[in-house]
């Protein structure tokens, strides 16, 4: 599997080589994702900002004018550049893998996805949050695949079809099925709380187990009157 890091840590790094970005204003976004991911947006104010950045509430509003200019300016470089570079490892460490069954290859995805949301839970909630509410960030999400990484998961699709372990449908549905279930798994995971929430292992177990089922050329196919 791969080597995952927290949404948290690529942003800090990313700032740290933006030479546009200033440390004041390091300061202030690192801090501001830091606190809406502990708490929420509308929770958090421009004075408690500035108090976690060490800086004069003043100095925040010069920089960025208000709070919704913070959240864009933290949701501009994650939506671009961090989280399709994150997602886009995970797919490649798992398309990467010369494992020949599909089980192995979904249960090395199914983990990877379940583990980067469990790392990232709040920081996704803070992301998700801004993909319901902006057009132009649910655009960008939308389109985080690679083109170089949906070429690999087609190449794995036909070595698993052309062995007999996967079942005889188009590439696109295949994918559009694999993209759906995690994606309402992560939906689910980040935005709706739960009293007593399934582990991960029990969840990477019960997704696996759906998508593998339900791709199998084995499964028993459904007859439609």
């Amino acid at each position: 599997m791969s080597e995952i890091e927290t949404i948290q840590a690529y942003y800090a790094a990313s700032l740290g080589k933006d030479g546009q970005i200033t440390k004041t204003q390091r300061k202030i976004l690192s801090a501001a994702l830091a606190l809406f991911a502990e708490k929420s947006y509308e929770e958090v104010g421009t004075r408690e900002i500035a108090d976690r950045a060490g800086v004069a509430e003043g100095t925040l509003f010069h920089n960025f004018t208000n709070k919704n200019g913070i959240l864009k300016a933290i949701m501009q470089p994650i939506v671009q550049n961090i989280l399709p570079a994150m997602l886009n490892d995970l797919d490649e460490a798992v398309l990467a893998s010369k494992t020949q069954t599909l089980n192995a290859f979904v249960v090395a995805l199914v983990t990877d996805r379940v583990k980067f949301v469990a790392q990232n839970r709040a920081s996704l909630e803070v992301i998700l949050s801004q993909f319901f509410n902006n057009a132009a960030d649910r655009a960008a999400v939308l389109g985080m695949v690679s083109p170089s990484a949906l070429q690999q998961a087609e190449v794995v699709m036909d070595r698993l079809k052309a062995t007999g372990e996967l079942v005889d449908w188009p590439n696109t549905m295949i994918l559009q099925l694999l993209f759906s279930t995690l994606g309402g798994y992560l939906v689910k995971r980040v935005l709706y709380t739960e009293t007593a929430p399934t582990d991960d292992e029990t969840m990477i177990r019960y997704l696996s187990d759906f998508l593998v089922n339900g791709l199998s050329p084995r499964r028993m196919p459904l007859l439609l009157e």
